[in-house]
């Protein structure tokens, strides 16, 4: 989420090893190069709890696209809608509860649409529940501006909804870079966060503990149209080129393996019921999100 969108800031944390906010604790470090670095160059920038982060459903009723009708020939008929998500989700046996998720991804490449204003906004993400299970998400990601003059500024960030959300300053993005985002729940109130940028050199590892209770029924990667937190409303929603997914997979705690065979591809529809972006899977491992 970049945090210049938001006008209910609530200030910067600088690093502190370990960092205490509304009871959930963290401790970070930093890598470039493969080499431990000092982390205290990062700033994480507090934005208030969102409840956009969470999936909104909505129904089709619009005609089926051309792509949808490809799909449905491939044997790919699990398709949902949403008013705010486009990408994949998955879900895990309630009783193996999810242990890990994975996935490359390009942060968003932005065009301006013609219609909607500007600036324009994309975020690119990958999370633990979200979806069944609604109360609570651990996720990290990227999002991306596109200003009036074609011009494009990104930044990564992560939550653990219903807490806040932390923008990461200085964590170096840029839109088209691969990066990729591993989450580990190690139990109900505790997991691990990385993000790696490696054409750039860096990784970051969150370690937190005192967490909103997770159900870890859930597993996404998504690219989101989110709400703006004083609005309340979706911001502009951008044109990207396709976004792909790459080895995305996620394992429980009994060690199932988890992949796109048998997810949802989800759909983002306006309240008008035109789809702006869906998502189509490849393989097991692989999808793209292809805008529209």
């Amino acid at each position: 989420m970049r945090h210049s969108v938001f006008s209910l800031l609530l200030g910067a944390i600088s690093l502190i090893t370990p960092a205490v906010v509304s009871g959930l604790e963290f401790t970070v470090s930093l890598e470039q190069d493969g080499k431990t670095v000092d982390a205290s160059k990062l700033q994480f920038v507090k934005i208030p709890s969102l409840r956009h982060r969470r999936r909104g459903h909505r129904n089709a009723t619009t005609t089926t696209t051309t792509r949808q009708h490809e799909n449905a020939k491939r044997g790919n008929n699990n398709i949902s809608y949403s008013d705010n998500w486009c990408g994949a989700s998955s879900r895990s046996d309630d009783a193996d509860p999810i242990r890990n998720v994975f996935g490359y991804f390009t942060v968003p490449d932005l065009k301006l649409r013609p219609t909607g204003g500007a600036p324009q906004f994309a975020a690119a993400w990958i999370g633990i529940d979200g979806a069944k299970c609604n109360q609570t998400l651990l996720q990290a990601g990227v999002t991306t501006v596109v200003n009036s003059n074609g011009g494009q500024s990104a930044s990564a960030w992560w939550e653990w909804y219903p807490g806040a959300a932390y923008s990461i300053a200085n964590l170096p993005v840029k839109p088209g870079d691969w990066v990729s985002v591993n989450i580990t729940a190690h139990n109900a109130t505790s997991g691990r966060i990385i993000v790696t940028n490696a054409q750039r050199g860096y990784s970051m590892t969150l370690n937190l503990t005192s967490g909103p209770k997770l159900c870890r029924w859930d597993v996404e990667w998504i690219l989101e149209d989110f709400y703006e937190a004083e609005s309340n409303k979706q911001v502009p929603f951008a044109s990207f080129q396709d976004l792909w997914f790459l080895d995305t997979e996620a394992t429980t705690v009994r060690g199932k393996n988890i992949g796109i065979n048998g997810a949802a591809m989800v759909h983002l529809m306006d309240p008008k019921g035109k789809v702006l972006c869906q998502a189509e899977k490849y393989d097991d491992a692989n999808f793209v999100i292809t805008s529209h």
